[in-house]
């Protein structure tokens, strides 16, 4: 799904921001400083002052980025304050240019990697068909020296009330082989519309082109890592177009962090990455990883010698970045995004009523400060959850377990404490009186069940109609139980100390749900 403000109707932004300003009238954007690209494609253009610029998602192929104005900037029906766009402008590249194989954000190995579009006109035909073109509007010009066309769209929300938006668009062509396209949206009123053009025409007149440069060197080394000086080197280029934004790292981490203004609150999130990764690596040892590696291999070169040869023209499958290269250096490149509030996290792409994610086809860990909101807290315990899946997708690739092992054993890294620049297990706080309470009232499914439930059932479509917070509950007192118990309980079974490790291995060594379960709880009631 290509992330379009032209076509991105805002219900799950809207429902952040609908208290503070429900039925606020959009205010027209002012011109501001440039966005600058001396690097990759070589141009600046003037966008709007006071608006958050919001980068593409990495493998985005025709994304530059886009300015949101947020709450500020919504089209609204007056009558009911319901909103239907974000207004916004896009930045949009189209290079046809031809790259080395190892290009950073334009992979074509990436895992369901986007198809790029060659022109404007193609990316607009993948666009839904509520944007139509209004051919008197198109225009051939030349912008200081460089080559534009001009061309506008309409999409009409609620014809009986008259509410519709307009699309104003320049397409800038640096070289045959390169074009830059601008893209304002606003409301398509013919009172309101006259502000809202002049200033996506003033950003559009600023248009310049730039010579490229080659982009600055790696910093010097500080780990000895080449893949590290690497990674590096293509983040600090790619910061130095995303204003706003800005890279910062740790021993494991690459953090680039729109929420600059608070020095505390970062200076912690980097302490804390590289103090939970300590714990994440006592249960899951770089060793560990690579024996069980070992053991997917010998899977799958068995599997390969099975396989019919594919035929000619038959695409080939592909294998994720995290499978080159040695995975416990891959792995000290991980890179976390924070946005600077709920807004922006959603803007850029995170799921409604989450306070964070991680993306493994992006290879991106994505959060925000929850400070406002749910505190604090919730933001070290949604980083501590994450921040394992990322863990451990560098050292068992794109592993799928059943839902109460993943995501019951990201809720145990949830319950750890930092205590002194030292991480302590306690119980995870969300979790434990959730599942007190269920416990109390028999509210909970038979573990015989839980352990074969597919995520859509963990997630709440079961017979039980549980929903997803309570079987996450579930799902972190079982493994919370599993890793503690010995110590704990004193009717423990030695048989139950194995079965998380055994699971794991079964799953990796045979990809097999069902016989990783099988295995795990071999003899145990």
């Amino acid at each position: 799904m290509q992330r379009l403000g032209l076509a991105r109707i805002v219900v799950s932004l809207c429902l952040s921001i609908a208290g503070a300003a429900r039925h606020a009238a959009a205010q027209v954007p002012k011109l501001g400083k440039e966005y600058v690209d001396a690097t990759s494609l070589g141009f600046q253009i003037k966008m709007p002052a006071d608006w958050s610029f919001i980068p593409p998602q990495p493998g985005e192929p025709n994304n530059i980025g886009r300015y949101a104005g947020g709450d500020m900037a919504i089209l609204r029906n007056p009558k009911n304050g319901q909103p239907f766009i974000e207004m916004d402008v896009q930045l949009l590249k189209f290079d046809r240019r031809a790259k080395p194989d190892d290009a950073p954000g334009d992979r074509p190995d990436r895992p369901f990697a986007r198809a790029a579009a060659a022109n404007f006109a193609e990316f607009m035909a993948k666009v839904d068909g509520a944007w139509m073109p209004l051919a008197k509007e198109r225009k051939e010009l030349s912008i200081n020296k460089v080559p534009a066309v001009r061309s506008m769209y309409r999409c009409e929300f609620d014809k009986a009330e008259g509410i519709a938006a307009n699309l104003l668009v320049y397409e800038f062509k640096l070289s045959p082989d390169v074009e830059v396209a601008m893209l304002g949206t606003g409301p398509a009123d013919e009172k309101k519309w006259g502000k809202w053009e002049s200033a996506f025409e003033s950003m559009a007149k600023s248009f310049k082109k730039l010579e490229v440069a080659a982009p600055a060197g790696a910093a010097p080394a500080s780990t000895g890592s080449a893949m590290r000086d690497q990674k590096r080197a293509a983040l600090q280029d790619e910061v130095t177009r995303t204003p706003g934004w800005m890279l910062y790292e740790t021993r494991n981490y690459f953090v680039i962090s729109a929420k600059n203004d608070d020095k505390q609150f970062l200076d912690e999130l980097l302490e804390r990455l590289d103090a939970i990764r300590e714990k994440y690596e006592e249960l899951y040892p770089p060793q560990l990883a690579k024996e069980l590696r070992q053991l997917r291999r010998e899977r799958e070169n068995a599997e390969a010698r099975e396989k019919p040869e594919p035929t000619e023209g038959e695409p080939q499958e592909r294998k994720t970045k995290a499978e080159t290269g040695d995975p416990f250096e891959r792995s000290r490149c991980s890179v976390v995004r924070v946005c600077k509030d709920s807004t922006q996290y959603h803007q850029y792409g995170g799921p409604g009523s989450s306070a964070g994610y991680w993306s493994w086809v992006d290879e991106e860990l994505v959060i925000y400060d929850d400070q406002k909101s749910g505190g604090r807290a919730n933001t070290w315990a949604v980083l501590n959850h994450e921040a394992f899946h990322q863990y451990v997708f560098y050292f068992f690739g794109q592993l799928s377990p059943h839902s109460w092992y993943n995501e019951g054993t990201g809720d145990f890294f949830s319950g750890y404490q930092l205590e002194h620049g030292k991480f302590q297990l306690k119980p995870f706080n969300w979790r434990h009186r959730l599942i007190q309470g269920n416990l109390k009232e028999n509210r909970y499914a038979p573990l015989k069940e839980l352990v074969r439930w597919s995520q859509g059932e963990y997630y709440g479509s079961n017979k039980y109609k549980f929903d997803g917070g309570e079987n996450y509950a579930q799902g972190w007192s079982f493994i919370y139980f599993l890793r503690t118990g010995a110590k704990t309980c004193k009717s423990w079974n030695p048989a139950w100390g194995t079965i998380l490790d055994t699971y794991l291995r079964t799953l990796v060594e045979t990809d097999d749900l069902d016989q990783a379960v099988d295995r795990a709880f071999a003899g145990v009631d």
